[in-house]
């Protein structure tokens, strides 16, 4: 049903149009903006850099050898949020937005939070 290859998650169509091709940009995407609608948390951006450029990437997706989905997202969390309860609605979330976007898609996503700012 859904192959690995690259940085792309591969969908059969069962029609004779063949397969849909799915970048991992899109499941960083996804799981983005489901964050930014989380009342207590936003994506941590990591520390500003005095030199040079930063290559942190806040939200990563990993595509699985068994066609699975592991989407790692570092946030940050208001000072007093529940951070169980606030980890569990991102991660509803985020599960909740992909499967409407990509009804085969089977994820797993890692919440670390990274900083609890004011």
């Amino acid at each position: 049903m859904a192959k690995k290859e690259n940085k792309y998650y591969y969908i059969k169509n069962y029609s004779t149009k063949g397969e849909m091709a799915i970048s991992h940009h899109v499941f960083e995407e996804i799981a983005t903006l489901a964050v930014k609608r989380i009342k207590d948390a936003k994506i941590y951006k990591g520390k500003p850099h005095t030199r040079g450029f930063n290559i942190y990437r806040p939200v990563t997706c990993e595509m699985k050898k068994n066609g699975k989905i592991e989407l790692n997202v570092n946030v940050s969390l208001k000072k007093g949020a529940d951070v169980k309860a606030t980890c569990n609605k991102i991660k509803d979330e985020i599960v909740s937005d992909l499967a409407l976007a990509i009804e085969t898609a089977s994820v797993n996503v890692i919440i670390n939070v990274a900083n609890i700012g004011e």
